[in-house]
């Protein structure tokens, strides 16, 4: 089986993973949209926004190193040293989880939690089950095991987190936004454990018997792992600071109108992230075994898959867009000019394809981090300017400029850095090898 088409197939079935996920986390918006009151759902969607966008920096940047030395590691079977990243990782993010939730609940006793201060003490207590679960998942893509990267988090979670509300909600409880956020977490941290088991025993299965890391070791995984952390945080306020900005210029019931619009077009973004699962590893190999020209062919295939599926997803997903909105409510389907400006910025983004996480893989965290700087400099700018005329609709505007800007910045750098190609708009390989 060619290298393109294997790649496809794992694309394909961390795809439909992602597929499934999306419709749950789809479902699930739908769900608490309806049992929520507006208000208390933009409250909902301001603490799960803020948490996801600072869950990498909780993660400490360990969760994207490991994509540029565990496959190496695996494969020189350098058992010690993959041994060894695994703890000191998994400490350094234990350790700095839990100064995070030691400090939230000083809050809380402190101040209580009225008014903001609900919303500070959620999105801190969430912070270190979060960072926990990203490490977990970094790990699992790193060797391979995309399969358990992808259902505990994206399967498994929305799912146990609307069983639990509906069940509240039948019981008669009154859903608000402690009780939400009490739910949320409870639910991040049992996905959290059951990772955490399944993760720890599959590296005790392969290098179990290994010796812990020595000092030097842990000096060079410091060295790329913090630059990562900001990355990291960065690549992730992208993805959010639009919303971010939103949040303190409107009101919530905006917020939740515009935040309802991406999560549908989310249905269509999860192709890229399908593509992560897959191309991180791929890369990896191909930069261990010194072979720059099947490094520059992975990057373009990878480039190829997630343009055209991304097109095909966001076409789908558009025409689709009145029924999808309805399902949030009436009130929801102003939405649809925000979801086809942003679907046009996830096409954008789409024409770099993976080269963010080649440049992780290559050690050009610097200039990533330059990169992540300017596009949220670009959101963020942007935002401003435009939210107070436009409203969400600005938002969504400042987002696809900056996704725009992103893919221009990645392909110049990874070839004046590099020598490395990325745009190509061409059929994927194993496509056109069935060509007649």
């Amino acid at each position: 089986m060619s290298r393109g088409r294997t790649s496809a197939i794992d694309a394909a079935i961390a795809l439909l993973i992602r597929v499934l996920g999306a419709g749950l986390v789809f479902g699930l918006q739908v769900l608490l949209a309806r049992l929520l009151p507006g208000e208390e759902y933009g409250g909902y969607v301001t603490v799960w926004t803020w948490m996801l966008s600072l869950g990498s920096f909780a993660a400490m940047g360990f969760a994207e190193s490991s994509v540029r030395f565990l496959p190496r590691y695996t494969q020189r079977q350098r058992l010690q040293a993959l041994f060894g990243y695994w703890q000191f990782g998994l400490a350094v993010v234990l350790i700095v989880g839990a100064a995070i939730a030691a400090t939230a609940f000083g809050i809380w006793l402190g101040a209580g939690l009225d008014g903001p201060l609900l919303t500070i003490v959620l999105v801190a207590i969430g912070l270190p089950v979060l960072g926990l679960e990203y490490y977990l998942e970094g790990i699992a893509r790193s060797m391979g095991w995309f399969r358990l990267a992808a259902v505990p988090v994206y399967i498994l979670r929305p799912i146990l987190i609307g069983g639990s509300c509906l069940g509240l909600s039948a019981a008669g409880v009154t859903l608000t936004l402690p009780i939400v956020g009490g739910v949320l977490i409870g639910c991040m941290g049992t996905i959290a454990l059951l990772l955490l088991g399944l993760v720890t025993r599959r590296i005790n299965r392969l290098a179990g018997g290994a010796r812990g890391a020595s000092n030097k070791q842990r000096r060079l995984w410091l060295r790329a792992s913090l630059p990562l952390l900001v990355l990291s945080g960065l690549e992730d306020l992208t993805s959010y600071s639009d919303i971010l900005v939103l949040s303190l210029l409107s009101e919530p019931e905006v917020v939740g109108l515009y935040f309802a619009a991406a999560r549908t077009l989310a249905l269509a973004g999860f192709v890229a992230y399908a593509m992560t699962l897959v191309s991180g590893h791929r890369f990896a190999m191909d930069l261990a075994s010194s072979n720059r020209t099947e490094l520059q062919s992975s990057i373009l295939e990878a480039t190829r898959l997630t343009f055209w599926a991304t097109l095909a997803a966001v076409g789908v997903t558009l025409l689709a867009a009145p029924w999808l909105l309805a399902a949030f409510g009436s009130g929801y389907l102003a939405g649809q000019s925000v979801m086809v400006v942003l679907g046009l910025g996830m096409v954008a983004r789409a024409m770099s394809g993976q080269s963010a996480e080649a440049l992780v893989v290559l050690g050009r965290q610097r200039e990533g981090l330059l990169v992540a700087l300017g596009v949220v400099a670009v959101t963020v700018v942007g935002a401003l300017a435009l939210v107070p005329e436009q409203g969400a609709l600005g938002a969504a505007i400042a987002s696809a400029i900056a996704m725009a800007c992103r893919t221009v910045a990645l392909a110049v750098l990874l070839w004046q850095r590099e020598g490395l190609k990325v745009l190509s708009l061409r059929i994927p390989v194993f496509l056109r090898h069935r060509a007649p």
